[in-house]
């Protein structure tokens, strides 16, 4: 797989790439957002709570990929 970076930026909701870049249509693209004043803080997770909220017969089982 050959991967190219470009620079843009989003008005009215869609990606504006600089004018001489032209993207095959239907292309797979991959939308990287470093900082955003839009970002929603993540929610984090208690690990002891979601233990805690485990049946008591729980069991483990290996799955396969």
């Amino acid at each position: 797989m050959v991967i190219a970076t470009y620079q843009g930026t989003v008005e009215k909701g869609q990606v504006k790439l600089p004018a001489n870049i032209r993207l095959p249509e239907k292309a797979k693209v991959f939308v990287i957002v470093p900082e955003s004043p839009d970002n929603r803080p993540v929610k984090k997770f208690d690990l002891a709570e979601l233990v805690a909220q485990m049946p008591p017969d729980y069991e483990a089982s290996e799955e396969e990929w």
